[in-house]
């Protein structure tokens, strides 16, 4: 500041100095002002985790499998009993009712016919008192279905063997009855007005009543995705994790299925398991991801978890900025736990009812809303490409339709599949006594296990907080102008405190001393008398 006002440089050179000043203090302002902006409107970043996180601190995979064979032979035929409709129609309204629960889960081989509703092809008025809901869709797949003794021949939980109803429970999904292991139950993962749901796919719990240890009476222990395990949960805890990561650390299963059983009129030609691993709390959806694995082979399924967390100090920022949301900032119609899987399936079943005035059987729903027909099925397969249409859409329009974002905390699991033959009749052959229970079986031997013990995971950071800020601010200013915090106390002390002081100082010498008449003049001893009376 020196050169703009120093007495001895010419002007050029004061407009120059003038100039450099001027220029520096733009930069500056503007460097700051682009900083600042950024932090307003991007106040996180994402990064690595400084340490890895042990495996015994997530939560095992939740599996869910799905048999491609979905009906017992002995409950019906339906090979037999198409073969036959398609020949003459000579159907009981028993066999109608049959046909029309499978339509929903099998393949386009099954056709919402006339076949299934008689010659009127009203959705079975004819024997349902004119309440196509009245069906039970569930109800009639579950009695259809396998049992979990007729699919399960051995189960093994961390290198112990268990029984496989301690496991593995049964539930409902868009593939039909499945069976999943490590799972929240249903009163955990739905609201309360669900818990018929419950009732429907598990009917032996009242009839029988189940003892505390089958699967479908564990429930969780405290533990949330948020928050994780609380410090007074051990290894035992539910859901289930591990304590290391490899062969020994993870879930084992042995699945068998009966030549017998084997159709290819609801299965199609492909046969075998649908296998998904996703996490406790999140409804399996199998028409999404899934992976295929036929009879006969040993899967393993190598799994590397994806953690994604988030500072409980971004909490102050809302969720456009954040794009997640915390567990307190946004609640599901028909799903106790938020995630982004669970809120696109309840938009999807919205959508749905809206379009179709129905839902499909295994969509969320309340007591009293019906259950899609047969000859219903194309318009929600209508509602479910219209409904990526309009997602597709929403990037142009800006209005989003399910506005599903991701949870602020996430758990991912990357699969890594190896799989080999298993070559049964060999091994039939080796043995001395060739064991007739082994004949006509096709097994599936399936290892799901963590691939190492500690992880890295990813954080939702802030990206700068004050004393961040603060330290961008200065170190711009002492780059840009070579100011430091004592150089603005000093600007400022010139620009306010100093007028107000001399200001001051004029006023208290116009009270004190009184006017002097024309041609009297004090001396200069009055004056700092007068001016500063504190000064001997």
């Amino acid at each position: 500041m020196s050169y703009i006002v120093h007495p001895r440089l010419s002007g050029l050179e004061r407009v120059c100095w003038s100039i450099v000043v001027l220029l520096s203090l733009c930069i500056c302002i503007s460097a700051i002002v682009i900083g600042h902006q950024k932090w307003i409107e991007k106040p996180m970043i994402v990064s690595f985790s400084a340490k890895p996180i042990p495996v015994w601190k997530l939560p095992f995979p939740a599996i869910t499998i799905c048999p491609q064979t979905r009906i017992d032979v002995n409950m019906f035929n339906i090979t037999e009993v198409f073969l036959r409709a398609r020949a003459n129609g000579t159907l009981s309204q028993v066999e109608r009712r049959k046909l029309r629960a499978l339509s929903h889960v099998c393949s386009s081989v099954i056709r919402s016919t006339s076949d299934y509703y008689g010659a009127n092809g009203t959705g079975g008025q004819a024997d349902t008192g004119g309440q196509p809901d009245s069906e039970q869709v569930v109800e009639q797949l579950v009695r259809m279905s396998l049992s979990r003794d007729e699919l399960f021949a051995s189960c093994m939980w961390s290198f112990n063997f268990r029984p496989c109803e301690a496991l593995w429970t049964r539930k409902v999904t868009e593939n039909g009855i499945c069976y999943s292991f490590n799972m929240l139950a249903s009163e955990e993962l739905y609201t309360e007005d669900q818990a018929f749901r419950e009732r429907e796919v598990n009917p032996d719990v009242r009839k029988h009543g189940w003892h505390s240890l089958h699967a479908s009476k564990m429930r969780s222990t405290g533990w949330t995705m948020e928050n994780g395990y609380t410090l007074k949960e051990d290894l035992l805890s539910y859901p289930r994790r591990t304590a290391s990561g490899g062969f020994k650390g993870g879930a084992i299963v042995l699945m068998k299925m009966h030549q017998k059983n084997r159709e290819y009129i609801c299965s199609g030609a492909l046969q075998g398991y649908k296998v998904t691993i996703h996490p406790p709390d999140e409804f399996p959806r199998l028409s999404e991801y899934h992976i295929r694995i036929p009879p006969l082979q040993a899967a393993s399924l190598i799994v590397k978890p994806r953690l994604l967390t988030t500072q409980k100090n971004l909490h102050r920022f809302p969720y456009t900025k954040r794009q997640c949301y915390f567990s307190d900032e946004k609640k599901l119609r028909f799903f106790r736990v938020y995630n982004e899987q669970n809120c696109e399936f309840e938009c999807l079943t919205n959508y749905t009812l809206l379009a179709c005035g129905c839902v499909t059987f295994a969509m969320p729903r309340e007591n009293t809303t019906r259950v899609c027909g047969a000859h219903e099925k194309r318009c929600y397969k209508r509602s479910v490409i219209r409904l990526m249409e309009l997602d597709q859409l929403s990037v142009y329009t800006g209005q989003e339709m399910c506005d599903c974002l991701p949870a602020c905390t996430t758990i991912k699991y990357d699969v890594e599949l190896s799989n080999d033959w298993l070559n049964l009749d060999a091994m039939q052959k080796a043995m001395i006594k060739r064991e007739k229970e082994l004949e006509g079986l096709e097994p599936m031997l399936l290892y799901v296990y963590f691939k190492d013990n500690k992880f890295l995971y990813i954080e939702r950071v802030e990206y700068m907080n004050f004393s961040g800020e603060l330290a961008n601010f200065g170190g711009i200013l002492a780059l840009l102008s070579g100011m430091s915090l004592t150089s603005i106390a000093e600007i400022l002390y010139y620009i306010l405190v100093r007028p107000l002081a001399l200001w001051l100082k004029v006023q208290y010498t116009k009270a004190v001393c009184p006017a002097t008449p024309p041609g009297v003049r004090h001396s200069s001893a009055n004056s700092l008398q007068l001016v500063r009376p504190w000064i001997p």
